[in-house]
């Protein structure tokens, strides 16, 4: 019995497609070390409250008992990705896509003698530079030829459980070209978006930690020469953000999806603000400040990769990252080069590269002639 999933894992958040394209799961990227949790009720969803402890060969530290997303974001000595790790190196990444997997077999894999034993056929992938840097085929033998075990401590509905890991399939992708991907292929594998066919185009994944500034050609294919990534994106300007609104106003920002969902709150009246003692607060001048520091950052890779490869003729502004910026991009390129900037809605923002990988699964189990038989529930 296996089961497909994808998984992105974002500097700021793990975003999967598990089973199916109607199966999502979204986790803010922090975890916390946590032994023992001290509660007096448990909460009511199991992804609030998710306490576990991982045993993989995997990781660098093979053992740990962590909180996970929300429930780390509530403790002070959580740790979010910073600039200088590795998505193929660091533990992190990994302990959020077994946590995640292990909260999907739960539900979908038959337990016995107290143990859930769960295979998947996995699609994820890598930032360009680390593409480039030929960690793909590491990382899949990391996941692939390990023993991972996940045990759920304190947590909702699922407290005891365990979870034995196996991946019969690991497929590593680009993330910049697998949103090409998503841009150019519906669900059921057919061509959408023709016009970008036959064509260059660029695509700038602006995320947390980082930016994937994939070419793609004419023969759709990723451009070697002149694709890259930098190591700049919204995490660092966002940190200084909350640090200098807790400096002005004492008001502490839990982690950087919420600051994020204060920048992008769709009510104008929350909006950029917050409150403090009852009394509600603009940020707004401190974001623009330093948000408008990294949009130059960003308008200045766009520029010099129009330069060096002038027949690009959309540029594509992806990820979270892209977001936050998009009015910082527009001002700056409506007054300089007005290039044809493309930008996608929120939720394609979120789910692209995910849904990409799933796409990529899907068109690799056909290619291979894989029959898969699905997990079935003792109770279903």
């Amino acid at each position: 019995m296996e089961r497909l999933a994808s998984i992105d894992i974002g500097n700021d958040s793990v975003k999967g497609f598990l089973g199916d394209f109607t199966n999502t799961i979204y986790l803010p990227n922090v975890i916390a070390e946590l032994n023992e949790r001290s509660i007096v009720e448990m909460e009511k969803d199991p992804l609030n409250g998710l306490h576990v402890e991982i045993t993989s060969s995997a990781l660098n530290r093979k053992n740990g008992r962590f909180a996970i997303g929300k429930l780390a974001s509530k403790y002070p000595n959580n740790d979010e990705l910073t600039p200088d790790q590795e998505k193929s190196q660091s533990d992190q990444p990994l302990i959020m896509l077994l946590t995640t997997l292990a909260y999907d077999a739960v539900q979908h894999f038959p337990e016995k003698d107290g143990v859930v034993e769960a295979t998947y056929y996995l699609s994820t992938g890598l930032p360009l530079d680390e593409t480039k840097k030929g960690r793909s085929k590491e990382f899949k033998k990391k996941l692939k030829g390990s023993q991972h075990e996940i045990t759920f401590l304190k947590t909702p509905m699922f407290e005891g459980k365990v979870v034995q890991l196996k991946f019969e399939h690991v497929l590593v992708n680009t993330e910049g070209f697998a949103a090409y991907v998503d841009l150019t292929t519906n669900n059921d594998g057919s061509t959408k978006n023709e016009e970008l066919i036959g064509k260059t185009i660029l695509i700038n994944d602006i995320g947390g930690l980082s930016t994937d500034s994939a070419v793609i050609t004419s023969e759709s294919e990723v451009d070697n020469e002149y694709s890259d990534g930098i190591k700049k994106g919204v995490s660092t300007y966002l940190d200084n953000v909350i640090r200098r609104v807790y400096t002005e106003y004492k008001y502490t920002i839990k982690s950087r999806g919420d600051l994020v969902n204060i920048i992008t709150n769709k009510d104008p009246e929350e909006q950029y603000h917050i409150w403090v003692a009852g009394s509600r607060q603009s940020i707004k001048e401190i974001v623009d400040e330093e948000l408008g520091t990294l949009a130059k950052e960003e308008y200045k890779l766009i520029k010099d990769l129009w330069r060096n490869v002038p027949d690009i003729r959309y540029s594509y502004q992806i990820g979270g990252g892209a977001l936050v910026l998009k009015e910082h991009l527009n001002e700056i390129n409506r007054n300089d080069m007005d290039f044809p900037l493309r930008f996608i809605s929120e939720e394609d923002s979120i789910w692209m590269i995910a849904k990409a990988y799933f796409k990529i699964l899907l068109m690799y189990i056909e290619a291979k002639g894989i029959e898969l038989q699905e997990p079935t529930m003792a109770n279903e």
